[in-house]
């Protein structure tokens, strides 16, 4: 292990010449905590789409998260499907998580050995930490109830015209397999 030594009067640690030198990324993450997601049913999914929701529940980094560690065993509960990943990097560079740009994404680790986390500069990857979802045997005994909030679908106008100026709407069928218009108009300027 290296130690590190004080010189006298020195205003910064440095290590000894005897020890191997620290590694030195070109960019770090300076920040990063992850959390689980959880199916509400057996079976069911956790995205947006095609779910009510999910359970959130505890996951923890193996070891703690300091910068300068690059491997991570992340423990979730059992039946955890997705892990949300969340990492910020003080650096200019560009974080990607599984190839997705962005400082958070929600990993599904279903099938999935690792989760990568990449630090990018000019299209190069600069450093990369690399969590590996492990599933605990007991499940998540607190685990919040998230319900995804779908907006209310507006009702599509059935036919969206009238003929007296907004008072009646029209109900006659002016599509093209309709019979020619009975009510003394037309929609084509005055072809049929």
């Amino acid at each position: 292990p290296r130690t590190p030594t004080r010189r006298p009067f020195a205003s910064r640690l440095s290590y000894s010449p005897h020890a191997p030198s620290p590694p030195t990324m070109a960019a770090v993450i300076n920040f990063m905590s992850v959390d689980a997601q959880l199916p509400l049913s057996e079976g069911a999914n956790v995205d947006y789409k095609s779910s009510e929701g999910f359970k959130k529940a505890a996951a923890a980094l193996v070891p703690a998260f300091a910068s300068a560690v690059c491997d991570y065993a992340v423990e979730v509960p059992a039946g955890t499907s997705h892990v949300n990943v969340m990492a910020t990097s003080f650096s200019r560079a560009t974080i990607k998580i599984n190839g997705t740009p962005g400082n958070m994404s929600c990993v599904d680790i279903r099938g999935t050995t690792s989760i990568a986390i990449t630090l990018e500069e000019g299209g190069a990857v600069v450093s990369t930490y690399t969590l590996v979802p492990k599933m605990l045997a007991t499940g998540a005994a607190n685990a919040e109830v998230i319900m995804h909030e779908k907006p209310a679908v507006a009702a599509a106008p059935v036919h969206g015209h009238s003929h007296d100026g907004g008072k009646t709407e029209c109900t006659a069928d002016h599509g093209e397999k309709a019979a020619a218009p009975a009510h003394g108009h037309s929609h084509d300027g005055g072809k049929t």
